[in-house]
């Protein structure tokens, strides 16, 4: 069970002017679980995701959060630099929902593009129904 998750680093750039923008831009994310530590009855999972936009830009966050529930976690870790299956779906999960949230609003300061798909609004086709 995830107890908390904080940010402890934002790093954002953007190497292009704004009117130097490509038509299409690859953008890619990357979490990396960095350190997992023990803290009373806790494990801290310490971590870095990074979103690159192409040659227009990256943003960088880092951060830990808590994690309870599970005594395998830090001996996983030593041995094998992972965490255990039971742990890593919602460990990544929560780190990336709350990373990518972060990063939208970062990457509109920097007017860069949202890393993710926006969704789009589509006019109602005229339906023929019986009456």
């Amino acid at each position: 069970m995830i107890k908390d998750l904080e940010i402890t680093s934002i790093e954002g750039r953007r190497y292009a002017p704004v009117d130097n923008r490509p038509q299409e831009i690859r953008i890619d994310q990357n979490l990396t679980i960095v350190d997992v530590r023990r803290e009373n009855e806790f494990s801290r999972i310490i971590y870095k995701f990074t979103s690159s936009f192409s040659t227009l830009g990256a943003i960088s966050l880092e951060g830990s959060l808590l994690y309870q529930g599970n005594d395998e976690i830090e001996g996983k870790w030593k041995k094998e630099k992972v965490l255990p299956d039971t742990v890593a779906n919602e460990v990544q999960t929560a780190i990336f929902s709350s990373s990518v949230i972060e990063t939208i609003l970062i990457a509109r300061d920097l007017r860069l593009p949202p890393p993710i798909p926006m969704p789009t609004i589509q006019k109602k086709k005229d339906v023929v129904g019986f009456g």
